[in-house]
């Protein structure tokens, strides 16, 4: 954690320049993380290299006493971004703080110049972020991990629930026909994050998505994840409604 409600600094270091992060692709764009990621993403599996979720794990399993949210990501009501020094790439309704040697590809709608998605890319991996309203009650991250459930199986892939970083999780196999026709997956796991009116949904691609949860590859996207500070504003919003960033006008820092 880079900063937060008084925390102790983190051991990532942010990035020094938002210009040798940025790659910007147009909505008709493939999956922005699909050129980084591709050779892990795709790579013909063995069962045994999949880490598969608990089959008899539940939501409700969790308990309501468990703040997931409470080493963040935040609310912009939550945290001081200014006066530290940390160079952020700021998003509008969505601010990111990267660290030396990620890549960002933001998905842009080409008629309105907004950002709908925003995928952090480190060596084979990758974390596409989407930020939705919810509703004042919350409730949403359950309707979304059933649909993800539900996406994946008509699919013809496999999807469970698991505990992760940010609660539950859904761990998702999808097939893939490769190059050559051979049958290969495409792996991912899929965290949310409910906020005041507000949820983030976090999708982990490549060599991170594999294996155990726990692995040092896995590290630097939970707490880029973390550290994630949303600006929701008051403007009334459907739930489910995806809330659009906005392209970065020059280096932010707090």
């Amino acid at each position: 954690m880079i900063f937060g409600r008084k925390r102790k600094p983190a051991d990532i270091d942010p990035v020094d320049t938002e210009e040798e992060a940025l790659e910007i692709v147009g909505e008709d764009a493939d999956d922005p993380a699909d050129d980084e990621v591709e050779a892990t993403e795709t790579d013909e599996l063995e069962d045994d290299d999949i880490e598969s979720g608990d089959e008899d794990f539940a939501a409700d399993d969790l308990g309501e006493e468990i703040d997931w949210r409470a080493d963040g990501p935040f609310d912009s009501e939550e945290v001081e971004l200014g006066g530290d020094g940390v160079t952020r790439i700021d998003l509008g309704s969505v601010v990111i703080t990267p660290w030396p040697g990620i890549g960002l590809q933001l998905q842009v709608n080409e008629a309105t110049k907004q950002v709908q998605a925003a995928t952090a890319v480190w060596k084979n991996s990758g974390l596409e972020i989407v930020l939705f309203a919810a509703p004042a009650s919350g409730g949403l991250a359950a309707e979304l991990r059933e649909d993800a459930v539900e996406e994946a199986e008509q699919a013809g892939g496999s999807a469970t629930l698991a505990t992760g970083p940010f609660g539950a999780e859904v761990r998702r196999v999808l097939p893939q026909e490769g190059p050559g026709g051979e049958q290969m997956f495409h792996v991912s796991r899929v965290w949310f994050a409910e906020g005041p009116r507000w949820l983030l949904r976090g999708t982990l691609l490549g060599e991170a998505a594999i294996g155990e949860a726990d692995a040092p590859v896995v590290a630097p996207f939970v707490e880029l994840f973390r550290n994630l500070v949303v600006r929701r504003g008051t403007s009334p919003m459907v739930p489910g409604m995806l809330m659009p960033m906005q392209l970065p006008e020059g280096p932010e820092e707090g």
